[in-house]
């Protein structure tokens, strides 16, 4: 594909400046823009049956967002792979493509060993028409001793679309091992905003401001929602100047990129070439190289601005890291469906 006049030069001052000239503007021919799509969408499919299971699975949740009829193969493909995270992936997206004659397929995973990817397939079942699997969901909610399977119940009954699930939402909340966990209670506020409970909304507002751990999981719940009026909120976070770090800032740009503001656009575009300083990463300080430049690419996905492209380009082709090979495939994969 040949870039229009100008855009090779952005790719220099992305490489070599700390505080770029602001990118120029970005046509693509009808011809441009459909070979770029067509090679994105290549990306996504191929990273989809990789062997690195973290880059498999981001790719299988990419191509439920942008290209679901498309990754239906690699979708089936996932449920019999060895790596529960790839499973539990297949199972999460043929629930969002949501094809009754998948039915009998997913109910099948209701039954697999790893308890997230029977939770996977018990919202697939129900997104395929078998309402009665829901009560795996509910049970899990206050069943679970571990918290992140309550967490991720919860998560799955607000994706379900279905107003039922409010009243087992708003039970939960209640639950004396819920009420002690922020993570599940926070999960729980998510999914009930999904489901257009504004109180829930109001709680993930106030829980923003709050504790570092805590603010970070509402902002991303925010993000993902996509509700005007968290609209202030996530402009608080995005212009706080004192934030210790970018992430987020970055989240709160993603958000605002969803509701249609390229406030974020700078700041994204600067973090694509983010690199961690820290010379020797640890457990408790861990390199946030890969963090910080898949936040800025999936920030960038929402805010739609096309003079993003470019540089997107050169991450997609950079094989480096395949998992920002997959967020690059993504993100142009959007923007390019605008």
């Amino acid at each position: 594909m040949n870039l229009r006049p100008g855009l090779v030069g952005l790719l220099f001052v992305l490489a070599g400046c700390q505080s770029p000239a602001p990118p120029p503007p970005v046509t693509l021919s009808p011809a441009e823009r459909l070979e770029l799509q067509g090679r994105a969408l290549n990306l996504l499919l191929r990273a989809a049956d990789s062997d690195l299971d973290d880059v498999s699975c981001n790719a299988i949740e990419a191509l439920a967002r942008v290209a679901p009829r498309d990754g239906q193969a690699a979708f089936r493909k996932a449920l019999r792979s060895s790596s529960p995270l790839v499973r539990y992936a297949g199972y999460a997206a043929l629930g969002e493509l949501r094809q009754r004659d998948a039915a009998s397929l997913v109910s099948l995973g209701v039954r697999d060993p790893h308890p997230h990817v029977r939770l996977a397939a018990a919202f697939a079942a129900c997104r395929c028409g078998r309402d009665g699997y829901a009560r795996v969901l509910v049970r899990t909610l206050t069943d679970a001793a571990d918290e992140g399977l309550r967490a991720d119940a919860a998560g799955l009954l607000g994706r379900l679309g279905e107003p039922r699930a409010v009243k087992w939402l708003r039970a939960a909340l209640g639950h004396p091992g819920n009420k002690r966990s922020t993570r599940v209670t926070l999960a729980l506020y998510g999914a009930l905003a999904a489901l257009g409970e504004k109180d829930a909304l109001d709680q993930l507002v106030f829980y923003s401001q709050g504790a570092t751990e805590a603010r970070a999981e509402a902002l991303l719940l925010l993000a993902d929602l996509g509700n005007p009026d968290a609209r202030d909120a996530l402009r608080y976070r995005l212009l706080g100047v004192s934030e210790e770090y970018d992430e987020a800032r970055l989240i709160a740009a993603r958000g605002l990129g969803r509701l249609g503001y390229r406030d974020g656009f700078d700041l994204a575009m600067r973090n694509l070439t983010f690199k961690d300083p820290n010379p020797h990463p640890d457990p408790d300080n861990p390199d946030r190289t890969y963090p910080i430049r898949s936040m800025a690419i999936h920030a960038l996905a929402e805010i739609g601005d096309p003079r993003a492209i470019p540089a997107l380009r050169q991450i997609a082709a950079d094989l480096s890291d395949a998992r920002l090979q997959v967020a690059a495939g993504y993100a142009l994969l959007k923007l390019l469906q605008r």
